[in-house]
Parts: C-alpha cells; structure tokens; sequence
C-alpha cells in the first residue's frame, strides 16, 4: 500500500530538491554540447513530453474508464509544455514567455504540491515530477544557454494572451461536457494544492485568476532582482 502524499516528508521534499538540480543543472550540462547534441536534447524532449501525454491518455481511457476528451492535453501544463517545445525548435520569443510564467508557476507549484493523493513511488507521483520537470528544464536551457530575457511589458502582454485562452477553454469544456474541467474552471482538483484556501466553485476561478496577476509580476520581479545581482556578481 502507498502512504497517503505528505507534502512535509523526507521523500516528498527530496524529490523536489532533486528535480530544482536538475532543473538548473541539466540545461549548464546540455549547453556545453555540440550543436548537434543540443539539436538531439529538443529531439529527446519532444519525445518525452509526446510520451508523457501518452501515458495520461491511457490511463484516462484504459484505467480509469474516461472518454478519450477527458484525456486530452489542454490543462495550462499541457500548454506550457507544447509552448516550450515550439520555442526551443522555432525561437519565436512569445512561446518563451509563456512557457517561462506559466510554466514557472503552475509547474512550480505542481512539483511543490502535486496533484496526486499518494506519494513517493507512487506512478503518478513520479509522473507529476517527471513531466513538470520537463517544462522547467525547457525553460531553465532558455534562459541559461539562449539567453532570453523577459521584459517590462511582458507580464501584461501573457496576462492577456492567457484571459483569452481562459475563455476559449470555458468553451472547450462546456463544448466536451462529461465532466471537463481543464485549467480547473469548473471545480478544484483533487489533494492538497494552493486552491484549498480558495472559495468554493465558481469563485475560485476569480480568486486564481487574481493569484495569477500576482504571480505575473513577482516572477517579473525576481526575474530582475536576480538579474540586477547576476550583473552585479559579474
């Protein structure tokens, strides 16, 4: 039997200390490579993030007995995700940016306070930190080996894109039916995340939405105070 996720255990905590290293480090390893094998490394991402969404659609469909729709990747990790693969082939700057607030933030908080009931070797714990991983060490090989940088103007430019997709996805989940809650507008997820505290549905779309303008411009905010030290140190 696996013991119920307790975000304060030595398991739980190491799994996060470990993905942060690898987060931060893998990138510095990759970019000291060849063209050719960090050309691979998009490859190998691409592959593993195709997998990972393989493995959720399964176990919608064959484990779980849910039509096919529920498994689909359009929750805003999925977009992240896809975000940084089109950036990390393409280099178009926008994709960056999402993949760099989103993927920071809802990834961050997904490895920090998963969605899963159960914790370490649990399958889906594993699969939490594995596939969030992904998106950050995207992220992470941007900002480190690409050298973007995020801008003034930015968080209000993604905070517009993404209230868009907000009400593109209310359709899409009203379209499906059946119990759709991508991005979590009709209702909480399950186990313990930041949306405990939250008010109870619909409500907690605007209390998200309000959390979401914050994390926008404190993750600006420690983008250019890490900056400014970064410079500084140099």
């Amino acid at each position: 039997m696996y013991k119920e996720l307790e975000l304060l255990s030595f398991s739980h905590i190491f799994s996060v200390i470990l993905c942060i290293y690898l987060i931060i480090y893998l990138p510095r390893f990759i970019g000291r490579l060849s063209d050719k094998s960090q050309d691979f490394f998009k490859y190998i991402m691409l592959a593993l993030i195709i997998f990972n969404d393989g493995i959720d659609m399964y176990k919608t469909v064959y484990i779980f007995n849910n039509p096919w729709q529920l498994g689909l990747p359009l929750h805003m990790c999925d977009f992240s995700a896809y975000s940084i693969l089109i950036y990390l082939f393409t280099k178009i700057r926008i994709f960056f940016l999402f993949a760099f607030f989103w993927g920071i933030s809802g990834a961050g908080f997904a490895l920090i306070t998963p969605d899963v009931q159960y914790g370490f070797p649990y399958f889906e714990y594993i699969q939490s930190h594995f596939g969030h991983s992904l998106i950050l060490i995207g992220v992470s090989y941007a900002l480190q080996i690409d050298n973007q940088r995020v801008l003034e103007s930015d968080p209000s430019k993604i905070l517009g894109i993404t209230t868009i997709l907000l009400g593109i996805t209310y359709f899409i989940n009203w379209f499906i039916g059946m119990g759709a809650n991508y991005w979590y507008v009709n209702f909480k997820p399950e186990g313990d995340s930041i949306m405990n505290w939250m008010r109870s549905e619909p409500y907690h779309m605007i209390d998200i939405y309000i959390l979401a303008v914050i994390l926008c411009y404190l993750l600006y905010l420690i983008y250019v105070l890490f900056e400014k030290k970064t410079q500084k140190n140099a």
